[in-house]
């Protein structure tokens, strides 16, 4: 049959068809499983595709968040160090006039020390020659003006009794 059809299809320059509705239809059965496995393929790489596509896009998110918490902590510790170093700067240039005042006050002490040593001394020199002088006063005065006043007062009180006592 197959032989007589195509035969028959040649001497009619394709009027009559090459193939038989069934052969068609096997044909067509074939072309359309293939068709749907070939879609199916297709379909299963499309979600598989899309997955990594997702699971690509989520790995971007994160490390574009991770790369923005690293960048303000960077930020971070660069304003951190920035403090630190101006610090550090005021420091290292205040430390020469610190250190002068502090020479400065160190050596106005030993020097206040020093004067008042010489100034406690020179106190306790005078303190002992006013004492001196005071002792000699007191003596002085004890046996200039206290002695003959205590004799006086003695011999006023010898009158005294001598005037009560009856003889």
């Amino acid at each position: 049959m197959g032989m007589v059809r195509k035969t028959l299809s040649i001497g009619t320059l394709g009027v009559v068809s090459f193939r038989s509705k069934k052969e068609k239809l096997r044909r067509a059965d074939r072309s359309r499983r293939d068709a749907e496995i070939a879609l199916e393929l297709e379909h299963d790489a499309r979600e598989a595709a899309e997955l990594r596509i997702a699971a690509a896009e989520k790995r971007v998110k994160h490390a574009t968040a991770e790369a923005a918490r690293n960048a303000s902590k960077l930020a971070k510790v660069k304003r951190r160090d920035r403090r630190r170093a101006a610090l550090g700067d005021l420091l290292r240039d205040a430390e020469p006039a610190v250190r002068s005042g502090a020479d400065a006050v160190r050596n106005a002490g030993s020097e206040a020390a020093t004067r008042g040593r010489k100034a406690g001394k020179k106190a306790g020199k005078r303190a002992r020659k006013a004492g001196r002088k005071a002792a000699a006063r007191a003596t002085a005065v004890t046996k200039d003006v206290v002695l003959p006043g205590v004799e006086k007062a003695a011999a006023k009180i010898g009158e005294s009794i001598e005037e009560l006592s009856p003889h």
